[in-house]
């Protein structure tokens, strides 16, 4: 029966062709927004690495004043807004934080092993304010200030990458035009652009903040990062846009929740997803309206050869499985050829996705092309086995 079906399409390869193109493409476009949701959906699943939920951001804008005074600055905004009881740990970052649109990445090179990574500077409380897990050694500490080399803390994926199969602890990463690095710590993961993507190598170079300690820092940062306590509202936003503005005079103060950043990145993020799905869509409903009306114009051509199966003792329920099974050999055409295009994208490890991630898509997109038809052709085929002898002998 399999083997006639795919006869009958063989025969008709011509007329059938558009439509197995059809097929082909809406397989091809459905497999990569697929591939883009199960994408999403499992990095949705993996831990951030740090708790966005409390933290509040202060992000500055200063004058023509010196770095310097900048410093001194930051540093007495910082004292003060840890005085306020609402407040559990603030810390200074630069302007990558979490759900930002900024990024900062360079090579990072150890033992002529080479790789791209995201690279945060901070001030020691970041960790703190972050909630973030140091799995290894340990986060910056007042001990760093005076060390002769910069001391980093990097996260897991770096050390998979450069630091397989030893102890990165302790290690000094020279690199030619860098100044020498020390690691002293490892958090399992950090992934700054949020839920939605992946983990990416990256590492966190300590900036000392602390302007009392030498009358000097290492540089300035953008954001003030406040972790307030359980309970507090926005209406605590009023008195932090006060005392910075008393202290920083003439500065523009921006306070955001991460829990806004947050929604607001994440809206950005799905974009693409539901232009793509739209788009999809589109050419789905198209490829549906054209198997509908191909089957139904193939019934009325057919009306003679349906009446002389019936009159030789075909059951309706044979006819409409023919027809059924008609459909379901097209789209196989168009399905085969979209997954031999599907198969490179794990196999040549095409933008660095999991091939899990490939295999699901490639399976969910066959059988959404076979239940769509399906599904497109059960009511003409439910007509065409309704068809008795006697009325394809009275249209002859």
């Amino acid at each position: 029966m399999i083997r006639h079906l795919f006869t009958l399409i063989w025969n008709r390869k011509k007329s059938n062709f558009l439509m197995i193109t059809e097929i082909f493409f809406s397989f091809i476009v459905l497999f990569g927004v697929l591939s883009l949701a199960f994408f999403y959906l499992d990095n949705y699943r993996k831990p951030l690495g740090f708790e966005y939920d409390r933290v509040w951001v202060m992000n500055m804008r200063w004058n023509q004043e010196k770095p310097e005074e900048v410093r001194n600055i930051q540093y007495r905004l910082k004292q003060q807004l840890k005085s306020n009881p609402e407040v559990a740990q603030v810390a200074l970052a630069a302007s990558n934080i979490p759900y930002t649109m900024n990024t900062s990445n360079t090579g990072f090179t150890y033992n002529n092993r080479f790789t791209m990574a995201d690279w945060f500077t901070v001030d020691k409380e970041f960790a703190e304010v972050m909630q973030m897990d140091i799995s290894a050694g340990r986060w910056f500490t007042t001990e760093d200030n005076a060390a002769g080399t910069k001391a980093i803390v990097i996260n897991q994926a770096l050390r998979d990458q450069i630091f397989p199969d030893e102890n990165p602890i302790g290690k000094v990463v020279r690199e030619k035009d860098n100044p020498d690095r020390k690691i002293v710590g490892v958090v399992e993961i950090f992934r700054q652009k949020g839920e939605y993507s992946s983990d990416k190598p990256a590492y966190f170079e300590y900036l000392n903040t602390d302007y009392a300690s030498n009358g000097t820092a290492g540089g300035t940062l953008d954001n003030l990062m406040i972790r307030v306590k359980p309970g507090v509202t926005r209406a605590f936003e009023e008195k932090l846009m006060k005392q910075a503005s008393q202290i920083a005079q003439g500065w523009t103060i921006e306070i955001k929740t991460m829990n806004e950043m947050r929604a607001s990145d994440n809206k950005i993020t799905l974009i693409p997803l539901v232009i793509f799905s739209v788009v999809c869509g589109f050419l789905i409903l198209n490829v549906a309206l054209g198997l509908f009306g191909v089957l139904w114009y193939n019934i009325n051509r057919r009306i003679s050869e349906i009446g002389l199966r019936r009159a030789v003792g075909a059951a309706s329920g044979q006819v409409y499985r023919q027809f059924i099974g008609e459909v379901l050999v097209l789209a196989t055409f168009g399905i085969i050829i979209g997954i031999i295009i599907a198969l490179q994208f794990p196999l040549l490890q095409v933008f660095g996705v999991q091939t899990g991630v490939y295999v699901a898509a490639i399976l969910g997109s066959v059988l959404v092309i076979y239940l769509l038809a399906a599904g497109c052709a059960a009511y003409p085929s439910r007509q065409a086995a309704a068809i008795q002898p006697a009325t394809a002998l009275h249209d002859e």
